[in-house]
């Protein structure tokens, strides 16, 4: 086994066979920004398999106060290559493959088809929801994260063992309270580093089959209060996503 990986091989719960599982793993990430950036960065450290990724955007200045896999000379590149190319550096022993398409309800199952997991670091509700119904019809488990200025939140999505996203966030409830007009919202890079690495320790502690403290939960960061919280969840008996 790669030396690089010797000090997570002596924590008991990994050790060299959980170390393999890692290495017959597989995570597709939807987005290389804010919470792309640190989940993707350490997935590939731990040494995930094979990691898939997409972003159709290109980066752009206002980016880099949170989206550190890319930097100054990135500006005008599209994020999955720019994003690609730093975990191939990063982790040279891994497979990792990039898309620099936009993720719709038409392709999105082809992109995940295949894949352990899936874990979502997009800032759109409407693209969360078309990942949620395309891995809930895949049955493959899903990571959902967002934030919004010193805020952060975490889903885990494994119908029926959990709700799902549209369970917890349904579109109806989320439309009502959502402006007509679409507003930029603050992203802090503490926020994004912190709750993109919540999302890749939880892929990892799936992965390893460790115990998933936040099945049936979702968990919420207060960046001001410096605190986190897990709040109980229930699937939706006539959720039209997952109880079908």
């Amino acid at each position: 086994m790669d030396d690089r990986y010797s000090r997570q091989i002596i924590i008991p719960q990994i050790g060299s066979e959980g170390q393999k599982k890692l290495a017959r793993s597989s995570v597709f990430v939807a987005g290389a920004g804010g919470l792309g950036s640190p989940a993707l960065t350490y997935l590939a450290a731990a040494g995930v398999g094979r990691i898939g990724l997409i972003d159709s955007d290109t980066a752009a200045l206002s980016n880099l106060n949170r989206q550190f896999l890319h930097n100054t000379g990135d500006i005008g590149r599209l994020k999955a290559e720019s994003a690609g190319e730093k975990l191939s550096r990063l982790n040279n022993k891994i497979e990792i493959k990039t898309f620099s398409d936009r993720i719709t309800k038409e392709n999105a199952k082809n992109f995940f088809s295949g894949y352990d997991l899936i874990l979502g670091a997009v800032d759109s509700f409407e693209t969360r929801f078309v990942i949620n119904k395309a891995c809930v019809s895949l049955n493959i488990p899903y990571i959902d994260g967002g934030i919004n200025g010193f805020s952060g939140c975490v889903l885990f999505s494994n119908p029926p063992r959990t709700p799902c996203l549209n369970c917890v966030f349904p579109p109806a409830a989320l439309a009502v309270k959502t402006s007509a007009k679409k507003e930029t919202q603050g992203a802090l890079g503490t926020t994004a580093g912190i709750t993109g690495t919540i999302e890749a320790n939880i892929a990892l502690l799936y992965l390893l089959d460790l115990p998933n403290p936040v099945e049936n939960k979702l968990l919420l960061y207060d960046g001001l209060r410096m605190s986190f919280d897990l709040i109980d969840i229930k699937r939706n008996e006539k959720c039209d996503v997952c109880n079908k």
